[in-house]
C-alpha cells in the first residue's frame, strides 16, 4: 500500500510542480484579462469534452481489479482484456460525439479565439486519452509505470507550455503548445497501457462501444458533475464579473487543482483495493480498510487546506506577480473548499467501490443545483468570495449525503467512520470561524 501511494505520489508531485510553473508563467505573461480569456476557453473546451470520457476511467478502476482478483471476470461478466477493450472503444465513440458537439460552438465565438478554442478542444481530447491510459496502469497495479509516465508528462507540459507562453505571450501560442504536449503524452500512455493488458487497447466496433456507453451511464453522470468543478467557474464568473475576475479566480483554482492532484492518486490507489475487498474481505476487514482510506484523505485535505489559508503576499507575488495580489482575499476560502472537497471524495470513493454510482450521480446533480441557486444570491453581494462560499456549501451537502448513504449500509456501518465525520466537521468549523474573524478584522 505505502509503495503504491509513494509511486503514484511521485508522478503526481511532478505534475503538480510542472502545472504550477506553466500556469504561473502564462498568468504573468498574459496578465489577468488575457489569462482570464484563456481560462474561459479552456474551461469551455473541458466542459464540451465531458462526453468523451463518460466516466470510463472510473469504471475501469472498479471493474478491472475485480476481474483480476476474483474469478477472472468483472461484475458485468467481462474478462480483464474485454473490460479495457470495451472502455477504450466507448472512449473513442465519446470523442467523436465531442467533436460533433464542438463544431456548432465555434460559430458562437468571435473570430480571434476560434482557432485557439479548436486547438484546446483537441488538447482536451488527447488529455482524456492519456488519463484513461493512466487509469489502466493503476488498475493493473503498475504504479511504477504510472509514475514514470507522470514524470514525463510533467517535463513535457512545463517545458512546452511555459516556454511558449514566455516567448510568444499569446493565447494562440499557449494553445498550440498545450495540444502538442498532451498529444505526445497520450501516445506514450497508450503504448504503455497496451503492454499492461492482454490484447492491448483494441477497437471492438461502434455497437460494442455504444453498449458499454449505455451501461456506464451512471458513471458518466457522476463524472460530468465532477468535471464541472473548476470549469463552470470561468463561465459563471465571466458572465457576472468579466474576464479579470475569471483570471484572478482561475489563478487560485489552478493552485487548487494542482494540489488536488493528490486526490485522484489516492483514489486510484485505494479504489481498486477497496473494490476487490468488497468480494474477498470480511466485514471487519472491509470496514478497517474503508476507515483507513477515509482518514488518509481527510487528513491530507485538512493539511493542504490550512496551507492555502497560510499563504501570504510573497507566495502570490512569486507565482503570479503584482497584478494578482487580490487573490489573497480568495485563498483562505479555497483552503476551506479543499477540506470539504477531500472529505466528500473520501466517502465518494467508498460509494464507487460499492457500485453506488447511480446515487452519486443523483447527489451530484442536486449539489450543483444548490450551488447555482446560492450563487444567484451570493455573487452580487460577495462577488468572487460568494462563488467560493456557494461551492463550499454545495460540497458540504454532498459530503453529508455520501456519509449518510454509507452509514445506512449495514456492512459498512462504522463508529470509527462516524467519529471521523464529526472530527473533520469540527476542524472545518474551526477553520470557518477563524476565516470569518480574519475577514471581519480586515474589513474593520
Amino acid at each position: 500500500m505505502l509503495r503504491s501511494v509513494g509511486l503514484s505520489g511521485l508522478g503526481t508531485a511532478a505534475r503538480l510542480a510542472s502545472s504550477l510553473v506553466a500556469i504561473s508563467i502564462a498568468a504573468r505573461t498574459l496578465q489577468p484579462y488575457d489569462f482570464g480569456q484563456l481560462m474561459f476557453l479552456l474551461s469551455l473546451a473541458a466542459i464540451l469534452c465531458v462526453p468523451a470520457n463518460f466516466g470510463l476511467s472510473t469504471w475501469v478502476l472498479r471493474a478491472l481489479p475485480q476481474a483480476r482478483a476474483v474469478t477472472g471476470t468483472s461484475p458485468d461478466g467481462l474478462s480483464p482484456d474485454r473490460c479495457v477493450a470495451e472502455a477504450w472503444s466507448a472512449r473513442w465513440l465519446g470523442s467523436v460525439v465531442m467533436l460533433l458537439v464542438a463544431m456548432p460552438a465555434l460559430a458562437l465565438l468571435s473570430a480571434p479565439v476560434r482557432l485557439p478554442f479548436a486547438l484546446l478542444m483537441l488538447a482536451m481530447l488527447a488529455e482524456g486519452l492519456a488519463e484513461f491510459a493512466m487509469a489502466v496502469l493503476r488498475a493493473c497495479g503498475r504504479h511504477d509505470e504510472d509514475a514514470r509516465l507522470g514524470v514525463r508528462s510533467a517535463w513535457i507540459y512545463s517545458l512546452s507550455v511555459g516556454l511558449t507562453a514566455w516567448l510568444t505571450g499569446s493565447i494562440l501560442g499557449v494553445a498550440v503548445a498545450y495540444l502538442l504536449s498532451r498529444a505526445l503524452v497520450a501516445v506514450l500512455g497508450a503504448r504503455m497501457a497496451s503492454h499492461a493488458v492482454p490484447g492491448g487497447l483494441r477497437w471492438l466496433g461502434w455497437r460494442v462501444a455504444a453498449q458499454r456507453a449505455r451501461a456506464s451511464l451512471s458513471y458518466a453522470t457522476d463524472y460530468a458533475m465532477t468535471a464541472l468543478f473548476g470549469q463552470i467557474d470561468a463561465l459563471v464568473l465571466n458572465h457576472h464579473l468579466g474576464p479579470v475576475a475569471v483570471g484572478l479566480h482561475q489563478a487560485g483554482m489552478r493552485m487548487f487543482m494542482a494540489a488536488a492532484q493528490i486526490m485522484p492518486v489516492l483514489a486510484n490507489v485505494f479504489l481498486p483495493q477497496l473494490a476487490a475487498s468488497m468480494t474477498t474481505a470480511s466485514d471487519s476487514q472491509l470496514r478497517q480498510q474503508m476507515v483507513r482510506m477515509q482518514m488518509t484523505i481527510v487528513l491530507v485535505g485538512c493539511l493542504i487546506g490550512v496551507g492555502f489559508s497560510l499563504a501570504d503576499e510573497i507566495v502570490v507575488r512569486l507565482l503570479f506577480g503584482e497584478a494578482y495580489l487580490d487573490l489573497l482575499h480568495l485563498l483562505p476560502w479555497f483552503g476551506l473548499l479543499f477540506q470539504v472537497r477531500c472529505a466528500a471524495a473520501a466517502w465518494g470513493i467508498t460509494l464507487t467501490a460499492m457500485g453506488e454510482q447511480a446515487f452519486r450521480a443523483r447527489a451530484s446533480v442536486l449539489h450543483w443545483l444548490l450551488i447555482l441557486g446560492l450563487s444567484i444570491w451570493l455573487l452580487p453581494v460577495l462577488q468572487g468570495q460568494g462563488w467560493l462560499l456557494a461551492l463550499v456549501a454545495g460540497n458540504f451537502v454532498l459530503w453529508m449525503a455520501y456519509a449518510v448513504r454509507v452509514q445506512l449500509t449495514a456492512r459498512l456501518r462504522s463508529r470509527a467512520s462516524l467519529a471521523l465525520v464529526l472530527t473533520a466537521l469540527a476542524l472545518m468549523l474551526l477553520h470557518l470561524g477563524l476565516l470569518v474573524q480574519a475577514q471581519g478584522g480586515a474589513g474593520a
